[in-house]
């Protein structure tokens, strides 16, 4: 993980456990302002979605909702006594929408990452504000909830941002808007907690009306609570911890059989030399992962490559082998010899095959009897290969086997809901279909498909992939 990800990633979970917007707001900029580097943070909102907000404001006209607010504000001045830079008045309290940086964020909802302010006096206001506080860089980003706009985060730095620091504030920003979203959620339930209240001690002859408002309270407090428990898990720390976890599980496996190779009273080197290399190329994907998880939950490209699923299918199950060998599982493979390539990201279709093989593994850990899993490739019409991943393990979830691929569905004690709905969505991605059935008589199949090159060729644009989540085996 990037140094500059780690205090983000500490900053986030702070901010998701807020219940209160305007604590939400005060940490996200006091936490950014406490970054090495950084001069100043604020954010900026829409009416609509300012403090306070309670759902039941009257219409606005155009006029009335076409500028940005000034609501939070942190930062530090060096060579400008007597300014008070958590000040919510003033000149830029009150911003319309596409003029300057931070309109143009929220017009076109896309960051802008500004490395020299001083080399580009004309995309800032008051450049000899910035010459005189060493002000260098620029970053804004548009906090976004549901397609829903609701304001702007905007940062100045004193240091030159990187493109990784400037990544990771993104993802950090699409988790300060879930949070500040949560938090007026919340706060709208306690406004209509204490408005039932005292309706309820202005009616109390009508029991029957307080039963039933008391019952709507419960299920909306209990809808909202398991709302928080997702949320805070966010975009940025559920994609990471689900996607990077494979690749550290699998080194730790190599320094282990590094460290037995060297302690024996005649070290095998040659062995010992694989294992270690095997660690660097886990580090690698790792890295690789960390990059490309984003493309998941953006519009945009793949980084596309001829890949030999034969081959991709050999690497898992030798990554796979300590697990296969520890629950007893016999590895079968079907694999056609002449299989086409396909056109796709490798590290993503690695992670499809590792999250449904982990899952059958998963799945016959507590079985009776022989557990098998069969991996099987051919090439079928349309142009297209069939990869399959089948056991003889607990099978599909009764009565819920169409749930599986929901987002956050599970039925592991410990399972988050990530891995099936991740992996249908890369597979979608790549214009495949990914889906499920019975394997008799004991077991579950899972199957997907994907375009040859040449199909793939002809549709290599991805659309909007916003959803990550999973189905009941998985993670």
């Amino acid at each position: 993980m990037s140094p500059a990800a780690e205090p983000l990633l500490s900053l986030a979970v702070t901010v998701t456990s807020e219940r209160r917007v305007e604590s939400v707001l005060r940490n996200i900029v006091q936490g950014l302002a406490s970054q090495p580097g950084v001069a100043l943070t604020r954010i900026w909102l829409l009416p609509s979605a300012d403090l306070g907000g309670s759902g039941q404001e009257p219409p606005r006209s155009p006029e009335q909702t076409e500028y940005l607010r000034l609501v939070a504000s942190a930062g530090t001045p060096v060579n400008s006594p007597g300014e008070d830079w958590s000040f919510l008045q003033g000149h830029f309290s009150r911003l319309p929408l596409n003029v300057g940086k931070v309109g143009q964020v929220a017009v076109n909802r896309n960051p802008i990452l500004i490395k020299d302010l001083l080399s580009q006096n004309d995309r800032i206001l008051r450049p000899e504000w910035a010459k005189r506080e060493g002000i260098r860089s620029f970053a804004g980003h548009p906090l976004c909830f549901r397609d829903d706009l609701l304001g702007v985060v905007g940062l100045f730095s004193r240091k030159p941002l990187t493109e990784q620091e400037f990544t990771w504030l993104g993802l950090f920003a699409n988790q300060a808007a879930v949070a500040i979203a949560n938090a007026r959620a919340f706060e709208e339930v306690e406004r209509l907690r204490c408005q039932l209240e005292r309706e309820n001690n202005y009616l109390q002859e009508q029991i029957a009306e307080r039963k039933r408002a008391e019952v709507a309270l419960r299920q909306a407090q209990a809808d909202l609570t398991h709302a928080n428990r997702v949320s805070s898990m966010g975009e940025l720390t559920a994609s990471l911890a689900h996607e990077v976890s494979q690749p550290i599980a699998a080194a730790i496996t190599d320094a282990n059989t590094c460290l037995r190779c060297l302690s024996r009273s005649r070290p095998d080197l040659e062995e010992a030399r694989a294992a270690a290399s095997r660690i660097v190329q886990d580090g690698r994907r790792a890295s690789e992962i960390v990059n490309r998880v984003r493309l998941l939950f953006q519009k945009g490209t793949l980084q596309r490559e001829l890949v030999d699923l034969n081959e991709t299918i050999r690497e898992m199950m030798l990554l796979l082998h300590s697990q296969t060998t520890q629950f007893t599982v016999l590895v079968r493979t079907e694999l056609v010899a002449d299989l086409p390539q396909v056109m796709g990201d490798r590290v993503h279709l690695q992670q499809v095959l590792m999250n449904l093989m982990m899952n059958s593994i998963d799945a016959m850990k507590d079985v009776d009897g022989t557990r098998e899993l069969t991996i099987q490739s051919q090439r079928i019409e349309n142009g297209q290969v069939l990869i399959s991943v089948s056991d003889t393990g607990v099978g599909l979830p009764p009565q819920q086997a169409d749930q599986i691929f929901n987002p956050f569905f599970t039925t592991k004690p410990h399972g988050t809901g990530m891995g099936l709905r991740i992996s249908r969505s890369i597979v979608e991605s790549h214009g495949g279909r990914l889906w499920a059935i019975d394997n008799p008589p004991r077991g579950a199949r899972f199957c997907f498909t994907l375009p040859t090159k040449a199909e793939a060729h002809d549709s290599v644009v991805l659309g909007d992939r916003t959803g990550a989540a999973d189905g009941s085996r998985s993670d």
